[in-house]
């Protein structure tokens, strides 16, 4: 099996979770500081309500403003149709400048309260929407990533098969999304979980790659990483500095795998990733800077 592994980072997941508002300058510098960083699959922002998630108001202004690299796969999260036509609408304005949203990114939860929580839709409602989200993008050439949230489990003491996490991604995988993320959004997994789960649904979704964006406290980030790991995974989601969480989700942020300790595993494992610690120490110093600033109560 190939031992390079592609690294998604998520600023986009980071910026939310922050209760006071980052202006839209140092969100850009922060950006391209990742890409000159080696950065080239970016989750950068949302194209949802600024009044849902204020943090991400400025995802149009953001996008104007990223800079260009070859390679770049940026990824906008939609909640809704309105969310998906935002970001074509971003391609057809500056798409003669060669600046492009490659996926839309959408939210999909494997129970009931998420769903709802974090887009205000049930999950029949959702399933409609997607229908429609995918629609919209492949006529536009814009690729949809779906998110399983709660793949492994949720905080609200409701039903949690992983028969409901492969059924979802086969859903997925029919309605011709270009990837599946299974998200553990508040950290509850454990190793074997994360494993387990991630080993039936690559088998049951064969022409779709899998992924997994995982939050984590610090203590369980090595057994996590190595069980994905070791059950195939070769696609992962992260932050530099660990900075993030799903404001929908609970009242403690769980944030995400830190980029940086992400890779030093990586390396010390024997996989190899597009870029090294030492290219990303400035964005660290910065994450922790903009933590500092803007993570405080507001």
């Amino acid at each position: 099996m190939s031992k390079q592994v592609t690294l998604t980072e998520c600023p986009r997941d980071a910026f939310q979770g922050f209760p006071k508002f980052i202006p839209t300058e140092q969100k850009t510098a922060y950006l391209n500081g990742l890409i000159k960083a080696g950065a080239r699959r970016i989750d950068f922002g949302s194209f949802v309500s600024p009044k849902a998630v204020p943090q991400m108001a400025d995802t149009a202004a953001l996008f104007e403003n990223v800079k260009q690299a070859d390679g770049l796969y940026l990824i906008g999260i939609v909640a809704n149709l309105r969310g998906a036509e935002g970001l074509v609408a971003c391609n057809q304005k500056w798409g003669h400048t060669g600046r492009k949203i490659s996926a839309a990114g959408f939210p999909l939860s494997v129970n009931e309260t998420f769903q709802k929580r974090n887009t205000n839709r049930s999950l029949e409602e959702a399933w409609d929407e997607l229908d429609m989200i995918v629609d919209t993008c492949v006529e536009e050439n814009v690729e949809v990533v779906g998110y399983l949230s709660m793949a492994f489990g949720n905080p609200y003491n409701e039903f949690h098969d992983v028969k409901m996490v492969v059924d979802f991604a086969r859903r997925l995988q029919s309605m011709g999304v270009s990837c599946i993320q299974l998200a553990d959004t508040v950290g509850v997994a454990s190793a074997k979980q994360i494993g387990d789960t991630f080993s039936l649904v690559r088998a049951a979704v064969p022409e779709v790659p899998v992924g997994v964006h995982l939050h984590a406290k610090p203590a369980t980030v090595r057994d996590k990483v190595r069980a994905a790991l070791d059950a195939g995974c070769r696609l992962f989601d992260s932050a530099v500095g660990g900075i993030g969480g799903c404001p929908f989700a609970e009242d403690e942020l769980v944030g995400n795998i830190d980029t940086i300790k992400l890779l030093g595993l990586l390396a010390e494992w024997g996989f190899e990733t597009k870029y090294k610690v030492d290219d990303l120490l400035a964005s660290a110093a910065e994450s922790q800077k903009l933590m500092r600033t803007y993570g405080g109560a507001a």
